[in-house]
């Protein structure tokens, strides 16, 4: 697995890829970059396959919706979408916007696209949108993270390529570093990066604190005040 990103380097992405997203959004928090409430999925995009463990790469954005009955030319789209994910630093990540005009109209990526995202260095897909081909995307180690399911891929088209993109509550940008997992997806700023495992791994210290305090025998409530 190559990376092409000035700013992360091998040793910042091999610790980022060994610490869960929740402790990695808790680790974010400490720096004061954004509000608390930004930079993460919720509840409406969902893992699909929670066993693959940690997906970190950088976004490739796009944006999918419903084309006209008979409109020719629409897969230049594809076309240029395959083409920025094969430019884009690596790993990469698919993060594809449902368009509103019609949302959910059908899968927006199955087996066939992923394979040729994955044979271009991508390593797995987010997106508000729907997807298809479960057991075949998660044989071939591909990532899923969606808002559903559907069996048709409909009638839609790429409308944008390369711009930022609104996944629910959450603004990608192209080439953001994403950090995803069972839990969800987590935009890491650039700036902090290689400072996020030293933070993340105090955060567990104290965490396992707590809870050794929780555990023994007599805990009372006062016994937590020293911690906060």
């Amino acid at each position: 697995m190559r990376i092409e990103m000035n700013t992360v380097s091998q040793e910042t992405f091999a610790k980022l890829k060994a610490i869960d997203s929740c402790t990695v959004a808790n680790a974010i928090e400490k720096f004061g970059v954004r509000p608390d409430t930004w930079g993460y999925t919720g509840p409406e995009i969902r893992c699909l396959f929670p066993d693959m463990g940690v997906m970190l790469g950088f976004a490739v954005t796009s944006v999918m919706g419903p084309r006209e009955v008979g409109e020719t030319g629409w897969r230049q789209g594809w076309l240029d979408y395959t083409q920025a994910i094969e430019d884009s630093p690596h790993p990469a990540i698919c993060v594809i916007e449902d368009s509103p005009i019609w949302p959910m109209q059908g899968a927006l990526v199955g087996e066939v696209m992923a394979t040729c995202m994955k044979s271009l260095g991508a390593i797995g897909c987010i997106t508000n949108g729907a997807v298809r081909d479960l057991d075949q995307v998660r044989d071939m180690g591909f990532q899923y993270h969606a808002s559903g399911v559907i069996v048709s891929h409909g009638q839609v088209k790429f409308h944008s390529v390369g711009q930022p993109v609104r996944l629910g509550r959450l603004e990608v940008r192209p080439g953001d570093l994403l950090h995803a997992d069972l839990h969800g997806v987590v935009v890491v700023p650039l700036e902090i990066a290689d400072r996020i495992a030293d933070e993340a791994q105090k955060i567990l210290d104290r965490e396992a604190e707590i809870m050794e305090t929780a555990k023994a025998p007599g805990f009372k409530a006062a016994d937590l005040k020293r911690f906060y």
